[in-house]
């Protein structure tokens, strides 16, 4: 039963995250990343139903096309370090808080043939976060084990970031982890969707192991419909908007415009997917019953339950009806003070 939730939970096969170039034939066997933990789809389900922070597991973008070389890596090391004053550590442990030991480990990435500047990425960033009031050691400790297992062969380096390092720091915890692309056996890393859902698993695994409980599930499994991106977040804050925000923010204009509240562009597609989640749930939580975890059971089942009275308000609708309340809300000050 564990087996068939677990893969019902991951939703998909993921693949080797490699680009098709990579080419085939190398000397040695490149380490895959072991397995994840027999239960864990109903680890998170647990999880998930009794509202226990979930993970986030997120690639920052470059906004520069000329950052993609040694010099990008350089700049972001720089920016994760507070320019030498946060500790760095790399793959073998070593720690690095200072400028001069980052330039150091920059030069050894040089030999490694990584230009100055490059028409293609040399390293991802990433950044695994937890919610405020998560232990932060305990966010370094399970950052640093999943790197350990997922990079296998990869060079990378990372850093904790907290609130306490700088004001204007986020109060959530969060480990900066830059890894180059190109593995010791020349394979490069080229992470989809699916692969980011995966390495969320991991790091909840890893964040457990450290006594932390959480949860790695997507939003529809929670009953969500709003995406809260708060990369699309920053990159707004920088000037860049989207086509999908700048859409809604269209259709949120000619609601206000016209007084009708916007419609939900992908409620169709949003009511027959909670329709299978629910279905989905109903089956979990018969068979949980039949092997005698009943407490399990009436927890999804209660779950289920909340799922299907969730709304499925759009950002735009919820923006509209604030915009109507406050619209109203003021009228009726301004009539109260005619008064």
């Amino acid at each position: 039963m564990n087996n068939s939730i677990d893969k019902w939970l991951l939703g998909h096969k993921t693949r080797a995250v490699r680009t098709k170039d990579s080419g085939g034939f190398f000397v040695g066997k490149k380490k895959s990343a072991p397995p994840l933990k027999p239960g864990y789809g109903l680890a998170n389900l647990r999880a998930a139903a009794m509202k226990q922070p979930e993970v986030m597991v997120k690639i920052t973008r470059r906004l520069s096309k000329g950052n993609n070389g040694l010099k990008g890596i350089r700049n972001h090391l720089d920016y994760i370090s507070r320019n030498g004053e946060v500790e760095v550590e790399n793959q073998d442990g070593e720690k690095f808080q200072s400028k001069k030991a980052l330039r150091n480990q920059i030069n050894d990435w040089r030999k490694l043939g990584i230009p100055e500047q490059s028409k293609r990425r040399e390293a991802i960033n990433i950044v695994l976060s937890m919610p405020p009031g998560t232990p932060p050691q305990a966010v370094k400790n399970a950052a640093r084990e999943f790197a350990t297992e997922q990079f296998q062969g990869h060079q990378y380096a990372f850093a904790l970031h907290t609130d306490s390092d700088r004001p204007d720091e986020p109060a959530h915890p969060h480990v900066h982890l830059c890894v180059l692309i190109r593995d010791e056996f020349g394979q490069r890393l080229n992470p989809r969707k699916n692969d980011l859902y995966e390495w969320r698993l991991r790091f909840a695994e890893k964040m457990r192991e450290q006594g932390v409980p959480c949860a790695a599930t997507r939003r529809q499994l929670r009953g969500v419909t709003i995406k809260e991106n708060s990369t699309l977040k920053a990159m707004e804050k920088r000037g860049y908007v989207g086509i999908v925000h700048k859409r809604q923010a269209q259709e949120l204009i000619k609601a206000i415009r016209k007084n009708k509240r916007p419609a939900h562009l992908y409620l169709k597609e949003a009511v027959q997917t909670r329709h299978e989640i629910v279905q989905a749930y109903a089956e979990i939580s018969k068979e949980l019953y039949k092997a005698g975890h009943k407490t399990e059971a009436r927890l999804l089942s209660k779950f289920a339950k909340e799922i299907i009275d969730a709304g499925f308000n759009t950002q735009a609708q919820n923006v509209f009806d604030k915009t109507v309340k406050d619209i109203k809300h003021n009228i009726n000050q301004n009539t109260h003070q005619e008064r």
